[in-house]
């Protein structure tokens, strides 16, 4: 028993307590900012859910404890058993009869989105096949099959249809291969291929929505773009964000009203007008426009504590805890979250300003979602294990 504690112990000393700062207050600032946008909702229990994400906040807690004190080098063992479980449930999801359809999207299987897990799935993945040193993943077949390891889930979440979890994958494969240490020119033409991807869909998008095109010719191109109508809407209205402020630009331009008109120190906490009255609808203002609730309420200073948690808590110091660590498993597996939290904050607020279309991705710890609460924490787990036992021999923690 007291060599068990002593290990424990030993664990606990090397926790990240910047980390684990940041990840608890993020996601108490969720609990608290989502029961605040979701005040003004009409059903008790939509007033409520807050209390669910709270619940979800805690089991999150327990998920991410277990994650950090058991050493990544051995889950990490899981990884292609971890890849088929999530593959085997982002199937399921597209079965009618199995899979729940909401507002158009099957996303759901069991209350859950197998979504939102298969971005850590392909993360573990990647870091398990890179960090093994084998010299064929540095070059074009190995590229390849990387690539493919991410476009098999991607291609499974797109069929939800769930574009903004699909994209997000990109960069971060692209970082985890940069990481790993792939040839320059290859992981240059990844990079090009995804640039020109993004430059096809915009181009396509913005011929086919420009003044005077006529129908016949605006549905031929629209076709070549394999966007649904939706999301054409969304990346039409990020084009030209004055043309239907009273209909698909609607959320996004009440979005702006309301970072802007929270000044500097913001209404105070509960006051926000947008989302109250309704103007900013309720439906999005708990989850994938929660960061003008935030901005208004708080104000530019609230919104750049936000911003100081992110950065100095949470990718500041998961960059920290990679850079010390002594394998290359473990180094991917921090390159792989930061970069993935990373374009969750950056895609989710720089389109409620504007900055990127819309892609329906939520803002980590804050916005509305209990499957994305319990994966986030997961994420600051895997990170604190590589804090944990990154720095030393494995036979330390072998108890």
């Amino acid at each position: 028993m007291n060599e068990w504690l002593r290990v424990l112990w030993a664990k606990v000393r090397r926790v990240n307590w910047v980390l684990l700062g940041a990840s608890v207050g993020l996601a108490v600032a969720g609990v608290l900012s989502v029961k605040s946008a979701c005040a003004s909702r009409e059903s008790l229990a939509l007033r409520e859910l807050w209390v669910g994400q709270l619940g979800f906040a805690a089991r999150g807690f327990v998920l991410m404890a277990a994650l950090a004190l058991w050493d990544y080098r051995r889950w990490v063992r899981w990884a292609p058993w971890v890849y088929g479980a999530v593959l085997a449930a982002l199937a399921l999801v597209l079965v009618p009869g199995i899979g729940v359809e909401i507002m158009g999207a099957r996303r759901w299987l069991f209350g859950l989105q197998p979504s939102e897990p298969a971005k850590l799935g392909v993360i573990v993945m990647l870091a398990w096949v890179l960090g093994r040193g084998r010299g064929w993943t540095r070059t074009w077949r190995g590229l390849a099959a990387c690539g493919a390891l991410a476009a098999v889930p991607a291609a499974l979440i797109l069929a939800e249809p769930d574009l903004g979890t699909a994209l997000v994958l990109g960069p971060t494969v692209l970082a985890m291969l940069f990481a790993a240490g792939v040839a320059p020119r290859l992981l240059g033409a990844g990079v090009l291929a995804v640039a020109l991807a993004v430059g096809y869909e915009l181009a396509l998008v913005g011929a086919a929505t420009a003044e005077g095109v006529e129908p016949g010719r605006r549905e031929a191109l629209l076709r070549w773009t394999g966007l649904r109508e939706h999301q054409v809407e969304r990346v039409e209205t990020f084009l030209h964000p004055d043309r239907d402020r009273l209909g698909s630009g609607y959320n996004a331009y009440q979005s702006e009203i309301a970072v802007g008109s929270g000044g500097v120190w913001g209404k105070g906490y509960g006051q926000g007008v947008q989302h109250r009255l309704g103007y900013l609808p309720p439906v999005v203002s708990m989850n994938d426009f929660i960061f003008p609730v935030v901005a208004e309420e708080m104000g530019f200073v609230g919104a750049l504590a936000l911003l100081a948690a992110y950065l100095g808590g949470i990718l500041g110091p998961g960059v920290v805890v990679g850079l010390r660590c002594r394998d290359e498993v473990g180094r991917l597996l921090c390159v792989g979250v930061v970069t993935l939290l990373f374009c969750h904050v950056f895609i989710n607020i720089g389109m409620t300003v504007r900055i990127v279309p819309i892609t329906g991705l939520p803002l980590p710890f804050i916005s509305q979602g209990g499957t994305f609460m319990l994966v986030m924490m997961m994420a600051m787990g895997m990170l604190q294990s590589v804090a944990i036992h990154g720095r030393t021999a494995e036979a330390v923690f072998r108890h």
